[in-house]
Order: C-alpha cells, then structure tokens, then sequence
C-alpha cells in the first residue's frame, strides 16, 4: 500500500512540473522567425571592377653564374638596392682556378711550340746530312760508270767486277733517295701531328680566356640592383632561402642577380572570368600603392592574356587571367618627390632603354662562346691564304713565322685577338657576351661595384619592384538606374527572382537582370522603387542550408553577355 501511494505521489510531482514548464513556455514571447531585408533603390550607379598586382619593372635583366669549370665562388657582390650604371660590376667570382688552368694551357702551348721548333731542328739536321750522302752515293754511281767505260781494255774478270759495282751504286742511290723520301715524310706527319696539338692548345686556351672574361658579371643596362636568393642551399621545411652573400658557392646556370630598370614600371594582376569579359587595353585605371596609401595614380590596361591559369599553392585555386597596367610615371616620380630635373633624366634613361637592342642572353652567353670557334675558323682560312695552300709544317721556320705574323695581323685587325700575350698565344678582344651584351677587355678591367645605396633615399626606396597595388577599373556608369544587393538575387528554375515583402509573406517575383557589379545588380524589371526584398532565401529550410547557398550563387553565371557581368 505504501508503494502504491508513492508512486501516485511520484506521478503527481511529475504532471505537476511539465504543467508548469507549459504555463512559463506560453508566457515567453512568440518566436518569430525574421528575415533581413532592403529596399529597391534607384540612382546613379558606377559599375568597378577591383585587382590587387604587383609593381614590377618593365625592363629587367638576370644575371646568371657562368660555367667556370669548377669551384664558382661569389668574391664580390654589388649591394642589394643599389643603382648601377650600364657595365658596372654586379658580381665577381673567384678566378684562381680559372688563372691556374690557364697557366697550364699557356706552358703546354709554350712545350708544344718547344716541340715544333725541335723537330724542324732536327728535320733541318737530318736533311743536310741526307743531302750529304745523296751526293756520296751519285758520286759512287758518277766513278762506277767511269770504270765501266775501261771495260775494253781489262780483263773480262774485271770488267765484269765493273758492272757489278755499277749496280750495286745505283741500288744504292736508289734505296737512299726512298729512304730519305720516307724519313721527310715520316718527319712532316710527326710536324702535323704537332701542327693539330698546337691547333687544340690555342683552342683550349682560347675557351679558358673567354671562361676567364666571364668571371666579372655586368650590368647590361642602368637599374637597381636585386639579388637572388642562393638555392644552392640546402632548403629544410619551413625554411627561408637567404639571399647570395659574397663567399657563397653557386651552382652554373643559377641566376645570381636582375638589374630592374626603375624608369618604367608595371603593375600586374589576375582578374576573374567576369572582369575579364568586360576589361580592353586602352581602359583608364586609378590605383593606390600600399607604399603611398594616400596617393592615387592613373595607368591604362596595357594587356590581357588570353587564357586563364591558376595556382595551386596560392589561396585562391581558381582559374584567373593576367592584366598588365601601365603606370604614369610622371605622376608617380612627382608624388615620390622627385623635381622635375630628376624626373626629366629618369624619363629620358627610359626613352634610351625603350630603344636598345634586346639583349643576346641566348646568343652567345655559353661558357665556350662562339667566339673561340669563329678565331680558329678565321685563322684556318688565313693559313691557308697565306701558305698557298700548304700546312705550316710544310714550310720553313722563316716562311712559317712571316705567315703568322700575317694571320695575326689580319686577326687583331678583326678585333678577334688582342696584342700577344707572349708565348704564341693570344687572348680573345672585344667579344666577350657578358649579361647579355658584348663588352671589351677594357669594359671589364674598368668595372667598379655601384655606390651602396642612400638610406635617406625616398626615391629608391619606394620605388621597389614586388610592392602591392590596388588597382581599380571603372567599366561603366550607368544613371538613373534601379538596382539592388546581389545578394537578393536568386535562381530558380534557370529563372532570376527576388522575393518582394507582401505584407507577412514573401512572395518570388521574376526579374530581368541588366548589369551587375560585384555588390549591386542592376534591374531593367521586375521591381518597383522602394519595395521591400529579402536578403535570403525565405523558402530555404533549416536543413537546406548547402542548397540555399547553392541557389544564390547562380545569379552570375545567367547574365546576358557584353558588360552583363562585371
């Protein structure tokens, strides 16, 4: 009985406490769900279009290592940030391996010219002693023939001794003019053979003086000076490559340096599918540096790319297209600072470099070169001018010095060779491919590293390639025009509707979209001025979230072409 009435007790309790969290539920206040909404306005509407680039310089030229075949070592370095002038030195690499192979060229011409001479002493040596028993042994054959003639008044014992020593002169004779025939030839194939080690010797030491020109990088045109980051480092994860120092290893081939001509500059962006539809070269743009945030330029759209492309590692995967804009440097120069002076020079550096020939990167920019094959070329056909013909070998060492006395003439006429180095050998002149453009021997013994630059500088400090720009690009200004946020546009059922507010309820209604911007859509109907729209989709259910997402971002893809969708 007792657990009877506790469990009535119990039952009670219960009913009692859901009553009264009913009666405290009725008591709050409806739950009302609420939409946000906004009004249809009319007005003047300006249709943009935002990029955010890069500043870059139009004109650039990197400055690769060169192939020294063997340790490539920075010893000196211009400073980063500093302004060269067209061919100061930007960087040096150790030339001590370069000097010692050389040296070991130079002493091996030097032992073979040592060789070439010994062997025409001897071959000289040989042929007078030749000539010595050549005349010996006609002199044997010339009194055989006398004894011969005195064979009527001997004995026939005798006579016949006569014949017998005539034969055995002119056998004699014979065997000695082909023996000393074999040894001149034996002796000018030993001079050839020679000849061809002379020939590679000038060749090697040819390549190892224009290996040697190499080692001085400079500045193919006047610019800042922006140094590489040295990715001969061994890179961990996480890790930032730090820039080439002096005393640095580098690897051939890698760039060491660019000199950036600050004369001119560039802007470049990535614009969307929309933008990009409605952007033509020619179009007027305003920007804003991050540097001078208070500073408005003016520029033009100087190119479009075609194609789109993308990144995958940047933030943003989607597909964009490239947009150059130009920049109005006077406007800038001004804003930085710069009197008109400054101004007239710095415009007048990008007047001369607009002009200049491209630069022969690829040419003849190999550590061989051209230029040692075009020598040996060249000298082959003035041997062979000046000898009729023969090979050197052939000739005697009075001929054989008047021709290369010509050869050589002739050559430094050309401006292939500079004056003897002594030895028989010669070093390249006025040919040596340098940063893209052909200097002097003189141009590289007279290089000198740029003036490090003025930190007080404001010119060449803000004028740095890789700052950011906003960029904005008014397509058009439409007046008078109905328009609305683009987010109250929806799409359903491949159709354009916004929902109106009809009393407690929203209604869809169609539209005809006309232009949109990347915040407001303009209206050609559909909509009256001043009705109330919903923000969001009213319809969507709680657990239509993803879907209702999915609905609002179909408005841009249904605009009509031309400047539909900006």
């Amino acid at each position: 009985m007792r657990k009877l009435i506790l469990r009535l007790v119990i039952l009670l309790a219960v009913v009692g406490a859901g009553y009264a969290a009913f009666r405290v539920y009725q008591q709050l206040p409806q739950r009302q769900e609420t939409t946000a909404t906004a009004k249809v306005k009319q007005g003047d509407v300006v249709v943009r279009s935002f990029a955010r680039g890069e500043l870059r310089a139009v004109r650039s030229a990197t400055l690769t290592a060169p192939n020294l075949f063997g340790t490539v070592q920075v010893t000196k370095l211009a400073t980063l940030g500093s302004m060269a002038r067209e061919k100061d030195l930007i960087v040096e690499f150790d030339d001590a391996e370069v000097i010692s192979r050389l040296e070991e060229k130079q002493l091996e011409l030097d032992q073979i010219d040592e060789q070439v001479k010994k062997a025409q002493a001897d071959l000289a040596i040989r042929d007078n002693q030749d000539q010595v028993e050549l005349l010996r042994s006609r002199y044997a054959v010339r009194r055989a023939e006398l004894e011969v003639k005195r064979n009527e008044l001997i004995s026939a014992i005798d006579a016949k001794k006569n014949l017998l020593t005539l034969e055995e002169s002119k056998r004699r004779l014979a065997q000695l003019e082909s023996d000393i025939k074999s040894r001149r030839e034996q002796a000018q194939a030993e001079l050839a053979v020679l000849g061809e080690k002379r020939n590679k010797a000038t060749l090697e030491l040819n390549r190892e003086n224009q290996r040697l020109a190499q080692v001085k990088l400079i500045a193919p045109m006047s610019g800042l000076v922006a140094i590489k980051p040295n990715r001969s480092t061994v890179m961990m994860f996480g890790m930032t490559l730090p820039d080439i120092r002096e005393g640095d290893q580098v690897q051939p081939g890698m760039q060491v340096a660019d000199i950036l001509d600050l004369s001119e500059l560039e802007v470049v962006a990535k614009v969307g599918e929309l933008d990009r539809a409605n952007l033509t070269e020619g179009q007027d743009v305003s920007m804003h540096l991050d540097a001078l945030p208070d500073k408005k330029f003016t520029g033009k759209i100087k190119s479009l790319s075609g194609t789109a492309s993308s990144n995958m590692f940047s933030a943003d995967p989607a597909k964009k297209f490239d947009v150059l804009f130009s920049i109005e440097m006077h406007q800038l120069l001004k804003a930085l600072g710069a009197n008109e002076t400054q101004i007239s020079r710095i415009l007048a550096q990008a007047e001369t470099n607009r002009h200049k020939a491209p630069l022969q990167t690829n040419a003849s920019a190999a550590p061989d070169g051209n230029v040692a094959d075009e020598l040996t070329k060249k000298r082959k056909e003035l041997v062979a001018k000046y000898a009729n013909g023969k090979v050197l070998a052939e000739l005697r060492p009075e001929e054989r010095k008047a021709v290369n006395a010509k050869v050589d003439a002739d050559l430094q006429k050309l401006g292939l060779i500079a004056a003897s180095s002594g030895g028989g050998g010669h070093r390249l002149a006025g040919l040596f491919n340098v940063g893209g453009i052909m200097v002097s021997q003189k141009d590289l013994d007279n290089a000198r590293l740029p003036v490090p630059p003025d930190e007080d500088n404001q010119l060449d400090v803000l004028l740095r390639p890789g700052l950011l720009a906003d960029v904005e690009i008014v397509v058009d200004k439409v007046p008078n025009a109905i328009h609305v946020p683009i987010q109250s546009v929806f799409e359903k059922d491949g159709k354009q509707i916004v929902y109106v507010k009809n009393g407690n309820r929203f209604e869809p209604r169609e539209i005809k979209p006309l232009k949109r911007s990347e915040s407001v859509m303009i209206i050609a109907s559909g909509v009256a001025v001043g009705e109330t729209i919903a923000l969001a989709d009213p319809e969507a259910k709680p657990g239509d979230k993803k879907k209702g997402d999915q609905k609002s971002g179909g408005a841009a893809a249904a605009l009509p072409g031309g400047k539909g969708g900006m």
